[in-house]
């Protein structure tokens, strides 16, 4: 009995990975998958330096550069596998290959757009946003569709937005800026560039000049929460509460900068260095992601027809902004990634008390 092991750091999918493991073994006779699971980064480390290293690992955070060398390259498999090149999604692939090598294939593919509620804006008399729209049309419409008591508290706001460095990056490539230079080795002259900080300028003043965004910490009397903006920065995994009639999907806003871009949040997973039979680890990991259907939008093209997905009102525009998606700072740098919260308190104290954008961006080399 040859034995594959596949360690996932992910939970919410192992309905997914049991159903590829029967069908494998079902296939493979003389095969056993053995699935196993971490709960991090940490013990995903210590199960590959370990005695009986597993053969695939899938991971939330797509392993861009193999900067840990736990992967092997991939791109050889995947070039003698007739048609997956041009069947696998082009953005993805721009981003899974940076640096040259294919770590892992590609999963929880998801970059942000925006959902908007149909009846909010029928019960204004406003027009539906439109892929032409640009970053003060949504300011203008989002003001109309903010609605506050003689106290102030909204009931309903014209954006919903988290308070997050990696949310407000796709806003940042839009208006030409970015975080981290292309191998993100530091922030210098990226993170303070004039267009980036005109981008979060822009996002500030939604917060504290014209009220559209709720702050951190701000009361509302919106009866559900899902509910309370009349425009969303929605990744996949937040349509599945807004599925129904009353929402449509629009690509992000243009900005000053003129850029199509967009940032990507995927996982990964790859064949192991360690594994003592790596072209059957590809097999089945072929099997799992690219032949099986995966509950989120798919890597591959020809499944995403076989779904349905092309013709769907929501995922197939999801499907398209692939090909807009940029290498985000989240996968180019780990010490940036890691000072993830302490940019973000810096974020709070530009909304909530004013701190110079400029100057706290200019502050942000110390973390790459």
């Amino acid at each position: 009995m040859t034995e594959i092991r596949f360690l996932t750091q992910i939970t919410y999918n192992m309905n997914e990975v049991m159903a590829a493991k029967e069908s494998f073994e079902r296939e493979n006779a003389g095969v056993r998958v053995v699935i196993e699971q971490c709960k991090d980064y940490f013990e995903m480390m210590q199960a590959f330096k370990s005695g009986h290293a597993p053969d695939i690992i899938e991971t939330g955070g797509f392993p861009v550069g193999n900067p840990d060398g736990i992967f092997i390259d991939l791109n050889p498999f995947v070039a003698e596998s007739e048609g997956l090149e041009e069947d696998i999604f082009p953005g993805l692939l721009r981003i899974a290959r940076h640096g040259g090598t294919l770590p892992a294939l590609p999963i929880e593919i998801s970059p942000p757009l925006i959902m908007f509620n149909k009846e909010m804006f029928d019960r204004a008399g406003l027009p539906y946003p439109t892929e032409d729209w640009t970053w003060d049309d949504m300011v203008e419409l989002a003001k109309r569709l903010t609605i506050r008591d003689g106290q102030g508290i909204a009931s309903q706001f014209g954006f919903g937005l988290g308070v997050d460095i990696e949310w407000f990056e796709p806003f940042v490539m839009r208006n030409g800026g970015r975080y981290l230079s292309p191998d993100g080795s530091t922030s210098r002259g990226y993170a303070d560039s004039p267009a980036t900080i005109e981008a979060f300028r822009k996002i500030i003043d939604a917060y504290r000049v014209h009220g559209i965004i709720r702050k951190p910490g701000e009361s509302s009397n919106a009866e559900r929460q899902h509910d309370e903006s009349a425009m969303t920065f929605c990744f996949v995994w937040d349509t599945y509460c807004k599925s129904d009639d009353r929402y449509e999907i629009v690509g992000l806003p243009s900005l000053p900068g003129g850029e199509e871009a967009n940032m990507i949040y995927m996982g990964g997973a790859g064949v192991t260095t360690k594994s003592a039979n790596p072209r059957l680890a590809w097999e089945f990991l072929r099997h799992y992601l690219l032949e099986r259907h995966s509950w989120m939008p798919p890597a591959s093209k020809s499944q995403a027809e076989q779904r349905g997905l092309m013709k769907h009102r929501i995922w197939s525009r999801y499907l398209k902004e692939l090909d807009n998606v940029q290498i985000s700072g989240f996968f180019l740098s780990k010490k940036w990634n890691a000072s993830r919260q302490l940019i973000n308190d810096d974020i709070n104290k530009m909304i909530l008390e004013g701190a110079d954008v400029a100057q706290t961006l200019r502050s942000w080399a110390r973390y790459a």
